[in-house]
């Protein structure tokens, strides 16, 4: 068995417990591809085996296991109190929770279900086990439990600590709306009383950390009803009022938009990495598959294609290159100033070399933990899908320059819009909810990729959504072409494929190929205009999928012909 690099003895629960949380909480804020994922996961098991043996020896004593030190027996109201004073039931309910979200980010949703099914054994009210199992539940296809669980919370939690139970049956209704016989209701007729209540709260409160608690939490709500409207009512009016209320209070939880920092980034960028600029060094390794683009283009799509080949293997947004990239930027300046050529070399191979290692050993811990490793051979190609890796292409091509790098890209407000109605996890896409930081995040990858062209010409093969759309099997032929692999014909089902995706458009995916997203910012047009005008003349993109062999003039005269 492997045991974690920390060496525990077995009275040190409560740093057990502490590491474990300190690891996993660094993944949470540092998104840095998931690198204390694995070592998270041993020191959560070797806590949960702790507590289990307490839990056996005092239940064999006839004690209770359910009573904290307090007195209390109700064990969701532990999650307020210090370990040490929870009750051992508290206590393994949190520790399978914790594990359960380190599986999740590791992209492990069968493990990370059954996770959250144990604490529920051990207490089938407990809250953050039935909300965090609904959002598995959801990236798995299974709708109707997922609907349960979070409806189950909606109705206990009293105290309203569980927000994202609503966005997840928010969420499902719009997948799939018989997928609870309640419909809406449950999200309706708890948020008409809630909404008010905290807006009145947010008024008393006078500490400003407490005004942007309740703002989160106002935000998170409104953006629930704008889901609502914009799927179910279709009432354009009310889902604008909703999504502008949602942003208000978003917006003034944040720090202010640092104007033209984005801009100076993309500006030193492009002037390090100039014409000419890379050296003659690199690794023969082309397993890697580089997917960037601006958020919401369309590339979930593209990553479930490649990842139906049955020699690729699609990893989620879990990026191992982007993950690696302080520690490849360092040791890269460090070596590049000693001046030698061929240390340059060795470094630039042993760095491509230890992100190969890491891609299959991630996808070799998941395959496991999910029950892939049996139905196909290893994978020779690795899908690495972190779109804002449009700003680090210069050190992609320094150490993979035989990997392919596809750029998927969409028309410009349609990709726009998305990004601004989608609600993303807190971190670095908290500014596409306004006008001016999405305008210039977006004038910005604009630039970059003008600049990779330019530099780097026919190094970036560029692949348009609307072609992936309306000729999917045109272009996913081209791009296994491109990768270097042989035509399967299960790539063209790749909406069955078992293997889980976690990204905002998990759900869309499961549906296969359909085009209700293609000019869907229209809906919104009027209420849309500032934005045009912020984006200027790159409301359009002339741009054509560049993918050798394909051409997509069939498209474009079977569009004429139909008046389009």
């Amino acid at each position: 068995n492997q045991s974690s690099s920390v060496q525990l003895q077995p009275g040190d629960l409560f740093l057990a417990i502490d590491l474990a949380d300190s690891l996993r909480m660094y993944d949470v804020q540092y998104h840095d591809g998931g690198t204390m994922q694995q070592e998270a996961i041993l020191v959560y098991e070797e806590a949960i085996e702790m507590v289990t043996r307490k839990r056996a020896q005092a239940l064999q004593r006839g004690e209770e296991t359910n009573r904290a030190l307090t007195g209390d027996v109700d064990i969701n109201e532990e999650v307020v109190m210090d370990y040490a004073t929870r009750s051992l039931d508290g206590l393994l309910c949190a520790l399978f929770t914790s594990l359960g979200k380190v599986y999740f980010m590791a992209n492990m949703f069968e493990k990370a279900v059954s996770s959250y099914s144990e604490a529920i054994k051990i207490e089938p009210t407990y809250l953050d086990a039935l909300s965090s199992r609904g959002s598995s539940l959801i990236i798995l296809g299974k709708y109707s439990e997922a609907a349960r669980d979070f409806i189950s919370v909606i109705e206990m939690d009293t105290k309203r600590r569980f927000l994202d139970c609503f966005t997840g049956l928010a969420r499902v209704l719009q997948t799939k709306e018989d997928a609870s016989p309640t419909g809406w209701d449950p999200i309706l007729s708890a948020l008409g009383p809630l909404i008010p209540l905290l807006e009145s709260q947010m008024q008393n409160i006078q500490q400003e950390e407490g005004r942007k608690l309740v703002g989160s939490s106002l935000a998170r709500l409104h953006h629930v009803l704008f889901l609502y409207h914009d799927s179910k009512t279709k009432d354009v009016d009310s889902a604008w009022n909703s999504l502008t209320r949602a942003y208000k209070y978003k917006m003034k939880s944040l720090p202010p938009w640092n104007k033209g920092f984005e801009t100076q980034k993309i500006e030193a960028t492009k002037q390090i990495f100039h014409k000419g600029f890379w050296p003659n060094v690199g690794s023969e390794h082309d397993s890697p598959i580089f997917v960037i683009g601006f958020v919401r283009s369309g590339s979930t799509l593209l990553e479930r294609i490649l990842d139906a080949h049955p020699e690729i293997a699609g990893t989620g947004e879990n990026s191992v290159f982007n993950g690696k990239l302080d520690s490849i930027r360092n040791r890269i300046v460090q070596v590049s100033m000693l001046g030698d050529s061929t240390a340059l070399n060795e470094e630039v191979n042993a760095l491509a070399a230890e992100v190969v290692d890491e891609m299959r050993d991630r996808w070799d811990a998941v395959a496991s933990a999910e029950g892939l490793a049996s139905n196909s051979s290893k994978p020779r190609k690795y899908v690495d899908k972190m779109l804002t890796n449009y700003l680090n292409v210069g050190f992609i091509h320094m150490l993979f320059p035989k990997a392919i790098i596809l750029h998927v890209f969409r028309e410009p407000m349609d990709t726009i819009f998305s990004a601004y109605k989608h609600e993303f996890p807190p971190g670095p896409l908290d500014y596409t909810s306004s006008f001016d930081s999405l305008a210039e995040l977006y004038h910005g990858y604009r630039d970059l990729m003008e600049h990779w062209d330019a530099v780097l010409p026919g190094r970036i093969f560029h692949i348009k959504y609307e072609d992936m759309v309306r000729d999917t099997p045109g272009v996913s032929k081209a791009i296994i072409d491109a990768a270097g692999l042989d035509w399967h014909d299960e790539v063209l089902h790749f909406h069955k494929k078992k293997h889980a995706v976690n990204t905002l458009s998990t759900t869309q995916v499961r549906k296969g190929i359909y085009t209700d997203s293609l000019q869907a910012w229209r809906r919104y047009e009027g209420y849309l205009k500032p934005l045009v005008q912020e984006i200027g003349l790159r409301v359009h993109y002339n741009l054509s999928t560049s993918l050798p062999g394909y051409s997509a003039q069939h498209i474009l005269a079977e569009r004429s012909e139909e008046g389009l």
